[in-house]
């Protein structure tokens, strides 16, 4: 059997009218069950067995990628200096650290395209999906999903901001969950911040869930506990003019 079937196709879950009522009263929606779970358990397969992951993190506007091999290369003392410095800048600046795999820049390059992930998003550009993620926002001219996995371990963490970046044309962004039996505990959080600094909401990471909200909009993603058995996996990106 091909790495990209089965063929990706929508869950039961999908109401666009039900979900826009939500999205249009507070910015954000939970939709469970987005896909068929042939397809959820397919994707799960991938990113757990396929991906080839880099740790993904940042100092300042700089961002930096290191594969297994690299970090491993790295002298022990190195390797705790640098995930020091990463926690010490969370404290007071915009910081980020997780494993990713950029799902579109790999696309682009034509790259990787066995993997199922990319009939991810395939499937998330096709005219199918582009008209829900129009009739969901109320945003006639939404014309580009991008993508990028995620896999946050233990200790891994995305601090708060509001993805709005000039120029990207971001108009909602969207974290697609493939992360089975997970509780609030073991955190991986998407939080949503209100003027206050207060977590106004939070959505538990939750398997087959697509968790989609407004831009600006200001969110993080709580830290993994150390004692989380196994890591939270998802698909993200934003829905873009143009």
């Amino acid at each position: 059997m091909s790495q990209r079937f089965p063929v990706i196709e929508f869950g039961s879950g999908i109401r666009a009218s039900v979900a826009a009522e939500v999205y249009t009263r507070t910015g954000r929606v939970h939709i469970a069950n987005f896909l068929s779970p042939a397809c959820a358990e397919r994707a799960y397969l991938s990113l757990t067995s396929e991906v080839p992951w880099q740790l993904h993190f940042n100092d300042g506007d700089r961002l930096y990628d290191l594969s297994a091999d690299q970090l491993d290369a790295l002298p022990e003392p190195d390797r705790v200096g640098l995930m020091e410095a990463i926690y010490q800048k969370a404290a007071h600046k915009f910081q980020f650290l997780f494993d990713n795999f950029s799902i579109s820049d790999m696309y682009a390059k034509q790259l990787h395209l066995d993997l199922y992930v990319m009939g991810v998003l395939e499937f998330l550009n096709s005219p199918r999906f582009l008209d829900y993620a129009r009739k969901l926002t109320g945003i006639r001219d939404i014309s580009l999903v991008d993508a990028q996995a995620t896999r946050y371990r233990a200790s891994h963490f995305l601090t708060c901001h509001d993805d709005n970046v000039i120029g990207k044309n971001r108009v909602a962004a969207y974290v697609l969950s493939l992360t089975p039996r997970w509780h609030a505990d073991l955190g991986g959080i998407l939080s949503f911040i209100d003027k206050d600094g207060h977590v106004a909401e939070g959505f538990v990471p939750h398997f087959n869930a697509l968790n989609i909200f407004r831009v600006p909009q200001k969110h993080a993603v709580s830290c993994v506990a150390p004692f989380a058995p196994y890591p939270r996996l998802s698909i993200s990106g934003w829905f873009r003019r143009g």
